[in-house]
């Protein structure tokens, strides 16, 4: 079996992410790919089978980065304070990228979410067990009150979920940092002064 050059791969991905959010799914075809890249077409399918398995691929490069991200936060040094919204901004800031990189933003994310429909799910979940570790370190400190981790972050989730669309329509409101900064900053003060009362 032949050996895959982990380069070239990445550097086929990148042309692919290009095209496609440049002239979209339809517009896209392998060969068109395999010439931005300067490699046969042939060549182009050992690595990917079709535009399904880049799509695919390139929503896995989109979740490691958040894992990259989410880890550098995560282990920082700083506040969990000050960690829950470096988190929720910089997800914030890569979900806002990927609605505005491309006027495709909804053909693309309708075709991602046919192809892998778990994907919402799977991203979610990540969120949650992240958003529960940064939280779980403030209790830890003695920084926040919590009752109920599981039901505070599932409260939490629901009310900056209208600062996150999912890009499957064409047409949707674009939310503002600014005001899920407020929301996030309403969670750190409750959680704050919960603990400040039971003191």
């Amino acid at each position: 079996m032949q050996k895959l050059d982990a380069a070239k791969r990445e550097a086929i991905l990148n042309a692919a992410k290009q095209r496609l959010r440049q002239y979209g799914i339809q517009k896209t075809t392998m060969q068109e790919i395999a010439k931005d890249v300067g490699i046969a077409v042939g060549t182009l399918y050992l690595y990917f089978k079709n535009k399904d398995d880049i799509l695919i691929a390139s929503a896995e490069s989109y979740a490691q980065k958040h894992i990259i991200d989410a880890l550098e936060i995560l282990n920082s040094q700083i506040s969990p304070s000050e960690k829950l919204k470096a988190y929720i901004v910089n997800r914030f800031r890569a979900a806002l990228d990927t609605r505005q990189s491309t006027s495709h933003a909804a053909e693309l994310a309708r075709a991602l979410i046919r192809l892998k429909p778990q994907l919402l799910e799977e991203q979610t979940n990540w969120m949650r067990e992240n958003l529960k570790k940064i939280i779980q370190s403030g209790i830890d400190r003695n920084l926040f009150y919590v009752d109920d981790i599981e039901q505070d972050v599932e409260v939490f989730l629901y009310s900056i979920a209208f600062f996150f669309p999912v890009a499957t329509t064409e047409r949707y409101y674009e939310p503002e940092e600014e005001k899920l900064c407020m929301v996030v900053d309403w969670f750190i003060k409750q959680w704050s002064w919960q603990r400040i009362e039971r003191m």
